[in-house]
């Protein structure tokens, strides 16, 4: 959902390769907008890893780390339409009633100031 409770779309979490990968399928609310992405632990560096497709042709590799009670990951240096640098860092944050909270932030100073892109709560349906 998003800030309010408005839904934002639904999510199909698959646990794959003995519980080493976990595969995300997102289907925005209005249809329009999927995507998948598979997140992975890599033991030699001790970071988590995270590759996403949609299907507007957009990508996106974050890697990071579960610290103080939340995964946060980040990008490389990225470039937008008009050429200009930015880096996207996504905090996910499990709350009590086990919904988790997932910030996406990017920032276009190098990590100076950060600006909010995303900022939404995911409930599992039951």
């Amino acid at each position: 959902t998003w800030t309010g409770d408005k839904l934002a779309g639904t999510n199909r979490i698959v646990v794959l390769q003995d519980s080493c990968v976990i595969q995300e399928n997102w289907v925005a609310a209005n249809g329009r907008y999927t995507g998948t992405s598979y997140n992975y632990y890599h033991a030699q560096t001790g970071r988590w890893h995270q590759t996403w497709v949609d299907n507007q042709g957009g990508s996106l590799e974050l890697e990071g780390a579960f610290s103080d009670g939340a995964m946060v990951m980040m990008s490389g240096e990225m470039k937008n339409a008009k050429g200009e640098t930015y880096i996207n860092r996504i905090t996910w944050t499990p709350k009590p009633d086990g919904s988790v909270r997932q910030h996406w932030e990017v920032s276009s100073d190098q990590g100076k100031s950060w600006t909010t892109v995303f900022d939404g709560l995911y409930k599992k349906v039951k």
